[in-house]
């Protein structure tokens, strides 16, 4: 699979939105908090927040962005895509067709054999 079908694939599952802020619980004490709208763009619900608080706001903001990073995962460039990960079953497909009654030529890579990934 070429890269630009996968990333026209990918672009076609809706984005996510995701919003990260800092709350001040007390005075000089600030946290992050990771918030997700679905349905409805006006209401947000915590998906995600820091257990414990900072000092610093920028240090709140900063450790709240890396958790937003990690969140993302490894397509940070294309933004954040629905929870119904379409990139799972473009590199599913194969296996199956394998599965089916066909071969599956593939070889292992570092020990690791082609196929589905367990969830």
């Amino acid at each position: 699979m070429s890269h630009s079908t996968l990333v026209n694939a990918q672009l076609k599952v809706p984005l996510r939105s995701l919003a990260l802020t800092v709350e001040e619980p007390a005075p000089g004490e600030f946290c992050w908090r990771i918030l997700e709208s679905r349905e409805d763009p006006r209401v947000f619900e915590s998906i995600s927040c820091s257990d414990i608080t900072f000092a610093a706001y920028d240090t709140a903001l900063a450790t709240g962005y890396g958790e937003l990073q990690r969140l993302v995962g490894p397509d940070l460039q294309y933004g954040p895509r629905s929870e119904e990960d379409l990139q799972a079953e473009l590199f599913v497909a194969p296996a199956a067709k394998a599965a089916e009654g066909g071969s599956d030529k593939r070889g292992s890579v570092n020990g690791f054999k082609p196929g589905p990934v367990p969830a």
